[in-house]
């Protein structure tokens, strides 16, 4: 083999050896570009199962939560109803006259309970959250608050000119009372602040209590106690909402939620 053949023979191995090399780094770089797609599709179908289910559960529960309500009106109302008759019956004739008073004030009594009943039963079944604006719902809840004399409630909003979807709205006002029931329950709270601001972006809706606080990490590691929050949170994501919640022992809680405007009335 002359020399110049030599050099032939060298260039050309060369160049297989670089075509070789060159093809095993491609297909490697295939191989995880691939697995990179598979493991992302992978996560993708995994967070639309879970999704899936939660949309199924908040289903289930708002489909319960809906004919508790309605036996609420259709039985337990309607029973009421017939207390209430028969004690304004019984205190009008008057023939128990040393009693009038007693009579009066049970009669009172089952009338403001009738009230309270109808009132949980319409939030129940979504009944007035379709056909009202998003901040008379909201002033209803904090006036049902105030009602209860445990603390005192302020609402806010910069402005009206805005418009909400139903889906948005149902979603919202649960994550809205979710909290107002926690405060409620367990912070021993003496205000409640909520805050809502429109603009260019979106929504933003904060709410905040004065009350003892919690450890948000510890609550969600505990099921029973994170039910709450993981709901709240999972609300949030399903309507494309942004969901932040702080919380310190001793310094009350705070919830805010970003809803964009692309996401406002979807």
């Amino acid at each position: 083999m002359g020399q110049s053949e030599y050099r032939i023979f060298v260039v050309l191995a060369t160049v297989i050896l670089l075509v070789f090399i060159l093809g095993i780094i491609v297909f490697i770089l295939q191989y995880h570009r691939r697995k990179l797609v598979y493991e992302k599709e992978k996560a993708q179908l995994n967070e639309q199962h879970i999704q899936e289910l939660f949309q199924s559960r908040l289903e289930i529960q708002n489909q319960t939560m809906q004919n508790v309500g309605r036996e609420i009106h259709d039985n337990v109302g309607q029973r009421l109803t017939l207390a209430s008759i028969h004690a304004n019956k019984l205190a009008y004739d008057n023939k128990f006259p040393e009693i009038n008073d007693k009579i009066e004030e049970i009669g009172k009594i089952i009338t403001e309970s009738l009230a309270d009943l109808r009132s949980i039963s319409r939030n129940l079944t979504n009944a007035n959250t379709d056909l009202a604006e998003f901040w008379d719902l909201v002033e209803e809840e904090c006036k049902r608050v105030r009602s209860s004399e445990k603390c005192d409630v302020s609402c806010y909003f910069n402005t009206h000119d805005f418009t909400i979807s139903n889906t948005n709205k149902n979603f919202l006002l649960r994550i809205i009372q979710e909290f107002l029931s926690n405060s409620l329950k367990h912070s021993e709270c003496k205000n409640i602040l909520l805050d809502f601001k429109y603009n260019a972006e979106g929504l933003v809706a904060t709410i905040k209590d004065d009350g003892k606080g919690f450890d948000p990490n510890n609550s969600l590691r505990k099921p029973k106690e994170g039910i709450g929050l993981l709901n709240m949170k999972k609300r949030a994501e399903l309507i494309g909402a942004n969901f932040s919640l702080s919380s310190i022992v001793g310094d009350g809680t705070t919830l805010r939620i970003f809803i964009p405007q692309s996401k406002l009335n979807v």
